[in-house]
Protein backbone atom coordinates (compact mmCIF):
# COMPACT_ATOMS: atom_id res chain seq x y z
CA UNK A 1 0.00 0.00 0.00
CA UNK A 2 1.37 3.39 -1.00
CA UNK A 3 2.09 6.16 1.48
CA UNK A 4 -0.75 8.30 0.09
CA UNK A 5 -3.29 5.49 0.48
CA UNK A 6 -2.18 4.84 4.06
CA UNK A 7 -2.51 8.52 4.98
CA UNK A 8 -5.88 8.77 3.25
CA UNK A 9 -7.16 5.75 5.18
CA UNK A 10 -6.00 7.30 8.46
CA UNK A 11 -7.70 10.60 7.67
CA UNK A 12 -10.97 8.84 6.85
CA UNK A 13 -10.84 6.82 10.06
CA UNK A 14 -10.09 9.89 12.20
CA UNK A 15 -12.84 11.91 10.55
CA UNK A 16 -15.44 9.24 11.27
CA UNK A 17 -14.48 8.94 14.93
CA UNK A 18 -13.53 12.56 15.70
CA UNK A 19 -16.78 13.40 17.51
CA UNK A 20 -16.56 10.34 19.75
CA UNK A 21 -12.86 10.98 20.50
CA UNK A 22 -13.57 14.61 21.41
CA UNK A 23 -16.38 13.56 23.77
CA UNK A 24 -14.16 10.96 25.47
CA UNK A 25 -11.34 13.50 25.87
CA UNK A 26 -13.74 16.01 27.43
CA UNK A 27 -14.96 13.43 29.97
CA UNK A 28 -11.48 12.29 30.98
CA UNK A 29 -9.88 13.90 34.04
CA UNK A 30 -7.05 16.26 33.13
CA UNK A 31 -5.36 16.54 36.51
CA UNK A 32 -3.25 13.73 37.99
CA UNK A 33 -4.41 12.33 41.34
CA UNK A 34 -2.69 14.02 44.30
CA UNK A 35 -1.18 10.68 45.32
CA UNK A 36 -1.40 6.98 44.43
CA UNK A 37 0.07 5.09 47.40
CA UNK A 38 -1.53 4.52 50.82
CA UNK A 39 -0.81 7.35 53.26
CA UNK A 40 2.45 7.16 55.20
CA UNK A 41 2.76 8.27 58.81
CA UNK A 42 6.06 10.02 58.13
CA UNK A 43 6.77 11.48 54.67
CA UNK A 44 10.48 11.87 55.42
CA UNK A 45 10.81 8.19 56.30
CA UNK A 46 8.81 7.25 53.21
CA UNK A 47 11.05 9.39 50.99
CA UNK A 48 14.19 7.86 52.49
CA UNK A 49 12.85 4.32 52.04
CA UNK A 50 11.85 4.89 48.42
CA UNK A 51 15.18 6.53 47.60
CA UNK A 52 17.01 3.57 49.10
CA UNK A 53 15.16 1.27 46.70
CA UNK A 54 16.50 3.38 43.83
CA UNK A 55 20.10 3.06 45.12
CA UNK A 56 20.16 6.63 46.41
CA UNK A 57 20.85 7.71 49.98
CA UNK A 58 18.85 9.95 52.29
CA UNK A 59 20.18 11.31 55.58
CA UNK A 60 17.57 12.35 58.15
CA UNK A 61 19.16 15.14 60.17
CA UNK A 62 17.81 17.33 62.94
CA UNK A 63 19.20 20.73 62.00
CA UNK A 64 21.65 22.74 59.89
CA UNK A 65 24.61 21.79 62.08
CA UNK A 66 24.03 18.08 61.50
CA UNK A 67 23.39 18.74 57.79
CA UNK A 68 26.75 20.52 57.47
CA UNK A 69 28.52 17.65 59.23
CA UNK A 70 26.93 15.13 56.85
CA UNK A 71 27.84 17.14 53.76
CA UNK A 72 31.39 17.48 55.06
CA UNK A 73 31.67 13.70 55.40
CA UNK A 74 30.37 13.23 51.84
CA UNK A 75 32.86 15.75 50.44
CA UNK A 76 35.75 14.17 52.33
CA UNK A 77 34.77 10.66 51.23
CA UNK A 78 34.89 11.69 47.58
CA UNK A 79 38.06 13.79 47.82
CA UNK A 80 36.15 16.72 46.32
CA UNK A 81 38.16 19.87 45.59
CA UNK A 82 35.73 21.44 43.09
CA UNK A 83 31.95 21.63 42.97
CA UNK A 84 29.14 23.00 40.81
CA UNK A 85 26.41 24.56 42.93
CA UNK A 86 23.34 26.69 43.14
CA UNK A 87 24.05 30.12 44.61
CA UNK A 88 24.59 29.30 48.27
CA UNK A 89 21.88 31.81 49.24
CA UNK A 90 19.43 29.77 47.17
CA UNK A 91 20.34 26.62 49.11
CA UNK A 92 19.96 28.58 52.32
CA UNK A 93 22.01 26.33 54.59
CA UNK A 94 23.91 28.26 57.29
CA UNK A 95 27.54 27.24 57.51
CA UNK A 96 27.76 25.78 53.99
CA UNK A 97 30.08 28.49 52.64
CA UNK A 98 32.39 28.13 55.64
CA UNK A 99 32.43 24.35 55.20
CA UNK A 100 33.45 24.60 51.55
CA UNK A 101 36.21 27.08 52.38
CA UNK A 102 37.49 24.90 55.23
CA UNK A 103 37.51 21.83 52.98
CA UNK A 104 39.21 23.71 50.15
CA UNK A 105 36.32 23.06 47.77
CA UNK A 106 36.23 25.66 44.98
CA UNK A 107 32.88 26.56 43.41
CA UNK A 108 33.04 26.60 39.61
CA UNK A 109 31.03 29.05 37.50
CA UNK A 110 28.32 26.91 35.86
CA UNK A 111 27.44 29.46 33.14
CA UNK A 112 27.82 27.56 29.86
CA UNK A 113 26.18 29.85 27.32
CA UNK A 114 28.05 31.81 24.67
CA UNK A 115 30.44 31.13 21.84
CA UNK A 116 32.90 29.20 24.03
CA UNK A 117 30.24 26.90 25.55
CA UNK A 118 32.22 23.74 24.73
CA UNK A 119 35.31 25.00 26.55
CA UNK A 120 33.26 26.19 29.52
CA UNK A 121 31.75 22.72 29.89
CA UNK A 122 35.17 21.13 29.66
CA UNK A 123 36.39 23.36 32.50
CA UNK A 124 33.54 22.04 34.64
CA UNK A 125 34.36 18.40 33.95
CA UNK A 126 36.79 17.93 36.91
CA UNK A 127 34.07 18.81 39.46
CA UNK A 128 33.26 15.80 41.61
CA UNK A 129 30.14 17.16 43.30
CA UNK A 130 26.93 19.03 42.50
CA UNK A 131 25.20 20.93 45.32
CA UNK A 132 21.60 22.13 45.14
CA UNK A 133 18.46 22.83 47.02
CA UNK A 134 15.03 21.78 45.77
CA UNK A 135 11.63 23.30 45.19
CA UNK A 136 9.78 20.23 46.47
CA UNK A 137 10.42 16.56 47.22
CA UNK A 138 7.87 13.83 46.44
CA UNK A 139 7.73 11.14 49.13
CA UNK A 140 5.93 8.43 47.12
CA UNK A 141 8.61 8.25 44.43
CA UNK A 142 11.61 9.85 46.19
CA UNK A 143 11.65 12.49 43.44
CA UNK A 144 13.35 15.86 43.71
CA UNK A 145 11.58 18.77 41.99
CA UNK A 146 14.03 21.47 40.91
CA UNK A 147 12.83 24.77 39.47
CA UNK A 148 15.76 26.28 37.62
CA UNK A 149 16.44 29.95 37.06
CA UNK A 150 18.86 32.68 38.17
CA UNK A 151 21.08 31.27 40.90
CA UNK A 152 19.70 27.74 40.34
CA UNK A 153 21.61 26.41 37.30
CA UNK A 154 20.54 23.12 35.79
CA UNK A 155 24.14 21.86 35.64
CA UNK A 156 24.30 21.94 39.45
CA UNK A 157 22.22 18.77 39.52
CA UNK A 158 23.39 17.18 36.29
CA UNK A 159 27.07 17.30 35.42
CA UNK A 160 29.14 16.01 38.34
CA UNK A 161 29.03 12.33 39.35
CA UNK A 162 27.76 13.08 42.88
CA UNK A 163 24.63 15.16 43.51
CA UNK A 164 24.00 16.36 47.07
CA UNK A 165 20.57 17.97 47.55
CA UNK A 166 19.34 19.78 50.65
CA UNK A 167 15.65 19.23 51.47
CA UNK A 168 13.61 20.58 54.37
CA UNK A 169 10.71 18.63 55.83
CA UNK A 170 8.33 21.45 54.86
CA UNK A 171 9.22 20.86 51.19
CA UNK A 172 7.93 17.28 51.24
CA UNK A 173 4.68 16.47 49.46
CA UNK A 174 2.97 13.12 49.18
CA UNK A 175 2.59 12.55 45.43
CA UNK A 176 3.17 13.98 41.96
CA UNK A 177 -0.32 15.45 41.71
CA UNK A 178 0.14 17.31 44.98
CA UNK A 179 3.52 18.60 43.77
CA UNK A 180 2.03 19.96 40.54
CA UNK A 181 -0.89 21.54 42.41
CA UNK A 182 1.55 23.18 44.84
CA UNK A 183 3.62 24.60 41.99
CA UNK A 184 0.49 25.88 40.26
CA UNK A 185 -0.72 27.56 43.45
CA UNK A 186 2.71 29.01 44.21
CA UNK A 187 3.63 30.38 40.78
CA UNK A 188 0.60 30.17 38.50
CA UNK A 189 1.40 31.36 34.99
CA UNK A 190 4.81 32.60 36.18
CA UNK A 191 6.14 29.07 36.75
CA UNK A 192 8.37 29.31 33.67
CA UNK A 193 8.86 33.07 33.71
CA UNK A 194 12.56 32.80 34.60
CA UNK A 195 13.36 29.46 32.96
CA UNK A 196 12.07 26.82 30.60
CA UNK A 197 13.21 24.00 32.88
CA UNK A 198 11.50 22.17 35.70
CA UNK A 199 13.44 19.00 36.52
CA UNK A 200 12.21 15.91 38.36
CA UNK A 201 15.02 13.65 39.56
CA UNK A 202 14.08 10.18 40.77
CA UNK A 203 17.21 8.47 42.03
CA UNK A 204 20.57 8.09 40.30
CA UNK A 205 20.65 8.15 36.50
CA UNK A 206 19.60 4.68 35.28
CA UNK A 207 19.84 3.41 31.70
CA UNK A 208 19.18 -0.11 30.39
CA UNK A 209 19.99 -1.50 26.95
CA UNK A 210 17.79 -3.87 24.93
CA UNK A 211 19.08 -6.78 27.02
CA UNK A 212 18.05 -4.92 30.21
CA UNK A 213 21.63 -4.50 31.39
CA UNK A 214 21.41 -1.61 33.85
CA UNK A 215 24.00 1.16 33.94
CA UNK A 216 24.16 4.04 36.39
CA UNK A 217 25.36 7.53 35.52
CA UNK A 218 24.92 7.58 31.74
CA UNK A 219 22.63 10.63 31.66
CA UNK A 220 23.31 12.20 35.04
CA UNK A 221 24.96 11.61 38.42
CA UNK A 222 25.29 7.95 39.44
CA UNK A 223 25.18 9.02 43.11
CA UNK A 224 22.27 10.91 44.70
CA UNK A 225 22.53 11.99 48.34
CA UNK A 226 19.63 13.83 49.94
CA UNK A 227 20.09 15.72 53.20
CA UNK A 228 16.61 15.75 54.79
CA UNK A 229 16.39 18.36 57.54
CA UNK A 230 13.73 18.48 60.22
CA UNK A 231 14.24 22.23 60.66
Amino acid sequence: MSRDRILSSLRTSLASSRQWLAAEAARAPHDPPPHVMPPAADLAAQFADELRKLEGRAYLVADAEEAIETIGDLLAGRDASQAIAWDLEQIGLPGLEALLEARGVALLDPAENGVDRKHRLQRLEPARVCLSGVELAIAESASLVLRHGPGRPRLASLLAPVHIAVVRRGQLVRGLGEALATLRARYGAALFAETSNLTLITGPSRTADIEMTLSLGIHGPPEIHVILMDA
